[in-house]
């Protein structure tokens, strides 16, 4: 090899190390409980080609905060099983791949079982509706499994309703002595025509009656965050219309199997069911 050739190898590879040295990263909490929202925050002087989080065998991108600093919101389902997990934030950048990891410790945590006595035609389904409601939950997951661009989201977030007095996460519901599944969302017992706001920008992914959730809302918000609002009275989007944070969407009511006006609202983060208060509640 000549010494030209030599050194501008060198240089090359020393162009590829510099990046990686420069990039940090950082998790808000290592020892997250199931239903929580953890801020994956990376820090690099490198330019970057790509950033994303990779978690439980996804990729979720990074959204650019400031100068040289990017950020992504990770949740952890409430059902995630309890132990470490690896989380690692990947870099392409001059046509390498930088990695950096870091381990989560997921907690467990104790939900409460709430026994509940409803009417059987509120519980019990003939072929025809259990049909329908199967075709609507899948419709649901299929919103809610999107990793759309751009990230719209910023931070804070906008509660749904002015007085956001929330219950139920997580709660194990045994109606009529069947347990069923864990209450993903929070209500919030409100008045109806009770106004329901975007929490962040996004975009209308689902707007329909649903035969459980009554009339119903998604957003997307782009790169993983996904908001949900159910039992509307109305609502005042179309699919695949842009909402601004804050903007009205939709008014509480009691569609859908509801005992009373409420809004049950619901929050996906990174594919994951989370506690929408505590992405309230991100500063």
């Amino acid at each position: 090899m000549s010494r030209s050739i030599f050194f501008i190898a060198l240089f090359l590879a020393a162009a590829v190390a510099v990046p990686a040295a420069s990039m940090t990263i950082s998790v808000d909490d290592a020892a997250p409980e199931q239903g929580a929202v953890l801020v994956v925050t990376a820090s690099t002087q490198a330019p970057v080609e790509k950033l994303v989080v990779i978690w439980k065998g996804a990729s979720w991108p990074m959204r650019n905060i400031a100068p040289g600093k990017y950020a992504a919101l990770i949740g952890i389902d409430l059902a995630a099983s309890p132990g470490p997990s690896p989380l690692v934030v990947e870099q392409t950048a001059a046509g390498a791949r930088i990695r950096r990891e870091e381990t989560v410790h997921v907690v467990e945590k104790a939900f409460p079982v709430q026994r509940l006595t409803l009417p059987e035609k509120m519980v019990e389904f003939d072929k025809a509706t259990q049909k329908r409601i199967e075709e609507e939950r899948r419709a649901l997951l299929d919103r809610f499994s999107r990793v759309s661009l751009p990230v719209l989201w910023t931070l804070p977030f906008h509660p749904p309703v002015d007085d956001y007095r929330p219950k139920s996460f997580g709660v194990r519901r045994e109606i009529n002595g069947k347990l069923r599944a864990p209450h993903t969302g929070v209500d919030i017992g409100l008045p109806a025509g009770t106004p329901v706001h975007a929490i962040a920008d996004g975009v209308t992914a689902l707007a329909q009656e649903q035969f459980l959730g009554g009339r119903t809302v998604v957003l997307d918000h782009g790169g993983g965050v996904i908001s949900m609002y159910m039992h509307l009275q109305s609502y005042r989007v179309e699919e695949g219309r842009r909402v601004s944070k804050g903007e009205i969407i939709g008014a509480v009511g009691s569609t859908g199997r509801s005992t009373g006006p409420h809004l049950h609202f619901g929050v996906r983060v990174s594919g994951s069911r989370v506690d929408p208060s505590l992405l309230l509640a991100l500063p």
